[in-house]
């Protein structure tokens, strides 16, 4: 994960579409396990249980170099998503301060309602120290707690979409109607590349 992770910031350095590399290189027939980048990692395990191997190691005076340095480049994606966000709006002469951005998906992966170390909630918590006003819309949670203050979700509709001077797509639940969102964002901000192949899609959409 922190090695798809680093090779997206790579890419958007070098100007290169990341997820046109990964469509490339999964055509190989054998020998593939694809990874996809993200806004970061999250849940009770991947962000937590290899450190206490990397606490463990140490008493036995061994450095896991590999288990830090991919927790480093993990919990760097949240700022990287947050200042790409500030990015795109400047592109449009709109600052970060004061913007209306819509989260969609709070939880820390698909499909779940667990949004325990969500990314999410680190780059909403970002996002408002740095003046922007968040909503969410999330299918499986219903309220979350960003920057110690609980918060409601909204609905997800065409009047939320068009509404939001930049809607950010965090966690790709099936329940969320890409066609929708892809016609009826302004600009959408999508970190988990599912909106990729849609036929039509268009100059609004901005991938990780």
């Amino acid at each position: 994960i922190a090695l798809v992770n680093e090779l997206a910031l790579l890419c958007d350095r070098m100007g290169i579409d990341i997820w046109e590399v990964l469509d490339a290189a999964n055509t190989k027939p054998f020998g593939i396990m694809p990874f996809y980048p993200g806004p970061g990692v999250g849940g009770h395990c991947i962000p937590l249980d290899p450190h206490y191997l990397e606490w463990k190691a140490k008493e036995y005076c061994f450095s896991t170099h590999f288990i830090a340095l991919a927790g480093e480049i993990n919990r760097s994606m949240p700022e990287f998503v947050c200042n790409k966000a500030g990015r795109i709006l400047n592109c449009l002469q709109k600052a970060l301060a004061g913007s209306k951005i819509l989260l969609l998906g709070v939880a820390y992966k698909k499909n779940v309602n667990d949004w325990r170390e969500s990314p999410s909630i680190d780059v909403a918590s970002l996002l408002q120290e740095r003046g922007a006003s968040i909503q969410f819309v999330d299918p499986h949670v219903d309220e979350v707690e960003i920057s110690g203050i609980r918060s409601k979700g909204t609905a997800l509709n065409r009047a939320a979409l068009e509404s939001a001077d930049l809607v950010l797509l965090l966690t790709d639940h099936d329940a969320f109607d890409l066609q929708l969102i892809v016609e009826h964002s302004s600009v959408l901000f999508d970190t988990r590349g599912v909106t990729r192949h849609l036929a039509n899609k268009a100059d609004n959409v901005h991938l990780l």
